[in-house]
């Protein structure tokens, strides 16, 4: 199929097939000085997305690619460099979550804290000395 085929199939947009090119992520067939795409590259392309959706980024997905490239669709080492890069995800986002968390319960004391008491607003500094110095 050519790129405009390929486009709405893949619910996408001309440009990110061409950015997905330019990183090797995509390997259209070339005929008669045309690409064309088949089934492997809609399977590599939602690939992709779904690992996007995961939170990996293109870098990270480039990676695996070549992994697959050199060694295999079902190699051991594609799946060592999927589990590696999905392991590494999984403790960026525990991190986060918890940094989230730490925010979260901050605020929630602060909120549970504040009363339209002067002397409560001063102590938390969201008044100076009245009201009116805001």
């Amino acid at each position: 199929m050519r790129i405009g085929q390929f486009i709405k199939e893949a619910s996408t947009t001309k440009d990110t097939v061409r950015h997905y090119e330019d990183l090797h992520l995509l390997k259209p067939s070339i005929m008669n000085s045309r690409r064309e795409y088949g089934k492997k590259e809609l399977e590599d392309f939602m690939a992709i997305k779904e690992m996007q959706e995961l939170g990996l980024s293109l870098k990270e997905i480039q990676a695996i690619f070549q992994v697959k490239e050199n060694m295999g669709c079902g190699s051991p080492e594609l799946v060592t460099e999927v589990l590696k890069s999905l392991q590494d995800k999984e403790k960026i986002l525990l991190e986060e979550e918890k940094k989230i968390r730490i925010k979260r319960e901050k605020i929630t004391a602060l909120y549970k804290g504040l009363s339209f008491d002067k002397v409560k607003l001063q102590s938390v500094g969201v008044f100076h000395s009245s009201p009116t110095d805001c």
